[in-house]
C-alpha cells in the first residue's frame, strides 16, 4: 500500500491590531474610537453649524459650554470662525479670551498648546493664529506646536498671520497682511512678511472699549 506522505499543517499567523493598517498608517473604521468620533462631530458641528449660526448667544454658550473656553464679559466672537482642532483635543480648555474683545469674521485660529488673547482686544477679519507647524528638516515631518498671547488693547489687521510661540505685546499693532514670526513689542507697529517694526504708538494708556454685538453677526 502506497504511503501518504501528510503535511503538517501550516502555521496560522496572528497579525497584531498595530500590523493591520493599511499602507498609508490609518486605522480601519471599524476600529476608529468612539472618542475620536466624538472629536471629529465636534469639530464639524463646531466649524460647519454652530460658527455660521447668526445668533451670538448660540455660539457664546458653545465655545463656554462645549469647548470649554474662557470668555470675558462683553466679548464678541462674529460669524465664520474656523477652529483647528487638532487630533481628539478639541476641548479648548486652553483658550482664554479676555472682556471687550473682538474676533471679526472669517477668522482661523488653532487651539493647540495654548491661546490667550487680553482685553479690549481688535482682531480683524481673516486673520489667522496658528499655534503649530511642522519640522521640514525632520524626516518624520513632526508637528511643533507653541502658544500665542495676544495682550490688552492689541490691534490684528485684517489677513494677518500670527505664527506660533509669538506674543504681541500690549497696545501693539499688527498691520493688514503681515506675518508675525517674532515677539512684537508692547505698542510697537508691524508689517509685511517677514513683520517688521514700522513705527510705535504715541500713546500711554488707552480709554476705549471694543463692546459690539451686531445683530445677525
Amino acid at each position: 500500500m502506497a504511503s501518504v506522505n501528510r503535511k503538517a499543517p501550516a502555521e496560522t499567523k496572528v497579525t497584531p491590531a498595530s500590523e493591520s493598517r493599511g499602507s498609508s498608517g490609518t486605522v480601519p473604521t471599524a476600529e476608529v474610537a468612539p472618542r475620536r468620533i466624538g472629536a471629529a462631530s465636534i469639530k464639524y458641528l463646531t466649524n460647519h453649524l454652530v460658527s455660521n449660526v447668526p445668533s451670538y448667544t448660540l455660539r457664546y454658550f458653545w465655545y463656554r459650554r462645549v469647548l470649554g473656553w474662557d470668555i470675558g464679559e462683553g466679548t464678541t466672537i462674529l460669524m465664520g470662525l474656523y477652529i483647528q482642532m487638532t487630533g481628539i483635543h478639541t476641548s479648548g480648555r486652553s483658550v482664554s479670551i479676555g472682556s471687550g474683545t473682538v474676533i471679526n469674521q472669517k477668522c482661523l485660529i488653532y487651539t493647540s498648546s495654548g491661546l490667550v488673547i487680553g482685553n479690549h482686544v481688535s482682531i480683524s477679519a481673516e486673520v489667522a493664529l496658528i499655534t503649530g507647524t511642522h519640522d521640514i528638516n525632520d524626516p518624520s515631518f513632526t508637528s511643533d506646536y507653541q502658544p500665542i498671547v495676544i495682550e490688552d488693547y492689541a490691534w490684528i489687521g485684517t489677513r494677518a498671520i500670527i505664527l506660533q510661540g509669538v506674543t504681541i505685546g500690549w497696545g501693539a499693532v499688527v498691520m493688514a497682511g503681515a506675518m508675525v514670526t517674532h515677539d512684537v513689542a508692547p505698542l510697537a507697529v508691524v508689517g509685511g512678511v517677514p513683520a517688521r517694526q514700522i513705527s510705535e504708538r504715541r500713546l500711554q494708556e488707552f480709554s476705549y472699549g471694543l463692546i459690539t454685538r451686531p445683530l445677525f453677526e
